[in-house]
Parts: C-alpha cells; structure tokens; sequence
C-alpha cells in the first residue's frame, strides 16, 4: 500500500474503527548516511563487519547495521550517537550478549527507525549461544575501506567469518534434512548467496590463506574444505557435520565455554523462548530509561484509530510497542451482558407503562432497575477501561512504548457520563463511584492531539450529530489551551489532522521520538 492510498484511506474513511493502515515504507537513508559521514569526519576507527550485500538495506533501515568499533574511540563514537539523536536500547532477554550493545534511530522526514546493532569484539557461534570470541577485530579494522560511505572489511575477511558462522550455526537437524533431501538446506539460501557473492569478490585460495594468517592452519583447512561444498550448494549433510565438528576442534583456543554449558544454554533458551512465543508476543528491543505512554486524543473525524494503527506498525518494527484502545467499544462480557440486561428492562417498562401507566410504584421501580444496569453498564466499561490502562503502565515500566488510543477525559471526550446522563440520588451515587474510578487513571507521558476542522470532521463521520462534534471539538481545545479542569499530560503535542496521513504520521512519529526517555549514553 502505497502512502497515498493510505491517505485516501484515512482522509476517506467514515467508521469509527479504521481499517489495518501500512506504515510508510522504511528510508532512513538520509539520516544514516549522514551518521556515518560524521564517524568518518572524526576519525572513528569502525567497520561494518558483515552482511555488506545487504548494505543499502541497512542504510534504508529495512534490517539492522553491525558495526565493530574499536574500544579506543567507544566515547568519541556515542558522542556522534548523541548528535544525531540515537538511542540505546536494550535487546529482547535471550538475545544480550558481552560486547554487543543496540541502539536505535529515527530519520525525521520518513518517521524509519534504524538499529545499529554495535560491537566491541567479534564474538559469535551457535544460536542464542554464541560461544566464540576470535581476536580479529584489529584485522578487520585496519583493512577497512569505504563502501556507500560506510568502512567495510576486505572480502576474505568477511568470508572468513561468514564461512565459521554457517558452520557454527548447522545444528544436527540440518544434518539429517540434508541427509535425507527433504524441506530446505541446512545452510539457509541467504548465507549461500551471501558465500557465492563474497567468492565472487576474492578466490578460495586468498581466503584460506587469509584464515591461516589469522586463525591458524586448522581453521584454514577446515575453510578450505567447505568453500567448494558451499560454491556447489551440496546438502551433503554427513559432509557438513563432520566439518561442523572440525571448526569446533579448531576454534576451541576462542570458545568462551565448554560444550556441555554451551548446550544447556541453548536448551534453556530455545525452551524459554519457545514458551514466549506461544503465550505472549515475541519480544522486541525496549528502552533502557523506562518505556513512554502516548494518549492520542482527537474529535470525530480526526482519524485517532487510523494513526495509532499506523505508529503501531512504525514504531513496532524494532521497538516493544503495545498498543491500547481506551474508548468504550471493547466492552467485556460483563459489560456487554449488563447492557442486554438494560434494553429488556426498556422494552419492559415501556410494555407495562402502556398498560398500567408510568406512575404506579411497580412502573417506578421498573424505571428504577433500569437506570441501575444503565449506570452499572457505564461503571463497568469503566473498570474494563482502567483495566487496559494499568496493562499500558506494566509495559511502560518494562520499557515499552504505549500508545493508547482515546484517552479519558471529560465527557464526552471519553470521560466519566453518568453525571451527563441522569439526575436524582441513583445518578449522583454512581456518578461519585464512576469518577473516583477515573480519577485513578494516571496522566499519559505524552498526549498527540489531532485538530481537524469542524467541516471537514462532519465530512469524515457524516453520520455524527453535528452539535456532538462541535461540543467534543470545543473541549479539546479548552484542554490544549489548559482551560480544562482534567489532569493530562506534561507534553502536549497539537498536529493538523487535515494533512495527508504521511505528514500527520511524520509529526507524530517525531514527537513520540523526541519524548523517549534519554537512557544511557
């Protein structure tokens, strides 16, 4: 979907839930290169150690940029990380391992966020393991040269190592697939691609003579015997393993555990992430100075579903991003069941008024039972309210970004109506209930407020009572304006909603970034 389908979408759009909106493609390209014209300009010692075929992608922000960086310049470096408005992040549990640190970015004219993924040493090995630590990092320093403005390695180099991690990374599954022909190689096609373009770049000979340089004549050989295999795309799997068990033997003088630790730590993980992934979500990086809470507010029309879907997508990517509706269409079962109850009390009553009349006592407490499972109703969407939002504060506390959509107010602005609805001592005591219950609600850390014209609302939602639109519109603005009694947030931000979607979800995408928690350095 393109961004100007989007925006017919979201300038078109005449229902109050909004269809799935797809964020703006990745491009990040401006910001990134300017980063790494800055590293170069201060003579930071680093290098983009692997995966350089897929560079420009890294650069667009489309996946993520390894850069091994000498310890020397580590503080000159997050200086340059500081300039530019990168963040540190921290990696899903499972996925933190020494000398690694993440940090993501934000390119301000697309709203693409990049991750440089950032390296103190080469560590690597099997997955959720990485056992290896190789004392190349000087090596791929000082053969560095430029490539699309970035420092990357020589060829033989980045072989070398992509020729271990392949091996490494051949777990004994793959062996009996490629054994047996059957599903997909053992070696992924991306890596085999990956082998057959770098090969390209250099020969096999160059390549051992390099691993023998540097890592010694076992690794060299055991180099020299997988490049063929890998060149022709054999699955022969009784081959590999054999291989795989060699550079094992060879790297041994670099491994970080011994095999049986190195085992029970991938069992672990591979359990515990298995678990994660079939009860919860998977994980994604979260921020390291506590999470952000962003209530997106706005009047009919103004497209709060359709911008918070689309920030979900945008920020999800690589954040931890949740995303909470607090308006009053997600009622829970009890809610729902409370308002059934409500509507055949109504067309009781209303049978028996027209038999007996509206002023004997039965009709009275008819009338009576009604308003109560009104009210009840009312209270009970709520808690399911409340409910949601405290879900919004664990995850912030956990470092995510929380975007609620609609946020209570004052009514109508989503707030507490029981007190709007009705009069008599049944009203005003659950109306005291209904508002100590919202007073409970804890201000959003940033509250994203989209204005549209009162025309143009109507144009959007022409089904909506115009007076409606104009008194929720009025209210809005007495809050943006801090004329409104309600507590909201220490950061308002106020966006044209009338724009195309790609410039309101450019604004807001800027805000939310300028609102992190700074974290570490």
């Amino acid at each position: 979907m393109t961004n100007m389908q989007t925006a017919e979408i979201f300038n078109a759009s005449t229902t109050s839930i909004a269809r799935p909106v797809a964020a703006p493609a990745p491009d990040a390209a401006a910001t990134t290169t300017a980063l790494f014209d800055a590293f170069n300009r201060a003579g930071i010692r680093y290098c983009h150690w692997k995966s350089n075929l897929r560079l420009g992608r890294g650069l667009s922000g489309a996946t993520d940029l390894d850069l091994l960086i000498d310890p020397a310049d580590a503080v000159r470096f997050r200086e340059q990380l500081v300039a530019f408005g990168v963040r540190r992040v921290l990696a899903p549990p499972g996925k933190r391992y020494p000398s690694i640190e993440d940090y993501l970015g934000f390119d301000r004219m697309t709203g693409a966020l990049f991750h440089l993924h950032v390296h103190y040493q080469l560590v690597l090995g099997e997955q959720f393991v990485k056992n290896y630590r190789l004392p190349l990092e000087a090596r791929f320093l000082d053969s560095a040269r430029p490539r699309l403005g970035v420092m990357t390695p020589t060829p033989e180099l980045e072989l070398t190592v992509l020729c271990l991690r392949a091996l490494l990374k051949y777990r004994d599954r793959d062996g009996v697939k490629d054994l047996l022909g059957i599903r997909s190689p053992g070696i992924p096609a991306p890596i085999s691609d990956e082998i057959r373009r770098l090969a390209a770049q250099t020969t096999i000979d160059e390549t051992c003579a390099t691993t023998q340089e540097t890592l010694g004549s076992e690794v060299g050989d055991v180099i020299a015997r997988f490049l063929p295999l890998a060149l022709a795309e054999s699955r022969n799997g009784r081959a590999l393993l054999r291989l795989r068990h060699d550079v094992r033997d060879a790297l041994r003088p670099y491994r970080r555990h011994g095999r049986g630790l190195a085992l029970a730590h991938y069992v672990r993980e591979s359990i515990r992430r298995r678990n994660r992934l079939r009860f919860a979500p998977a994980r994604k990086m979260s921020l390291t100075g506590g999470g952000l809470s962003v209530a997106l507010l706005g009047a009919d029309g103004a497209g709060k579903t359709t911008v918070t879907t689309a920030l979900h997508s945008q920020f999800g990517r690589m954040l931890e991003t949740r995303r909470y509706y607090l308006g009053s269409k997600q009622p829970s079962r009890l809610s729902s069941w409370l308002y059934v109850a409500f509507r055949a009390f109504r067309r009781g009553r209303r049978s028996f008024a027209a038999r007996f009349g509206d002023e004997n006592i039965a009709a009275r407490a008819l009338a009576a039972a009604r308003q109560s499972l009104l009210y009840a109703h009312y209270l009970s969407v709520g808690r399911d309210r409340y409910r949601r939002h405290r879900r919004g504060l664990r995850d912030v506390a956990r470092g995510a970004l929380v975007l609620y959509d609609r946020f209570p107010l004052v009514a109508p602005l989503d707030g507490p109506i029981i007190r709007e609805s009705g009069e008599g001592r049944l009203a005003r005591a659950f109306a005291r209930r209904e508002e100590s219950l919202y007073r409970r609600f804890q201000p959003p850390d940033l509250l994203v407020a989209l204005v549209v014209d009162l025309d143009l609302s109507l144009r959007r939602k022409p089904d909506h009572d115009r007076e409606a639109v104009e008194t929720k519109a009025r209210l809005l603005n007495e809050l943006i304006n801090g004329q409104g009694t309600h507590p909201v947030a220490g950061r308002i931000v106020v966006i044209d909603a009338a724009q195309q979607l790609p410039l309101v979800l450019a604004e807001a995408g800027a805000a939310i970034w300028d609102s992190l928690p700074p974290g570490e350095a």
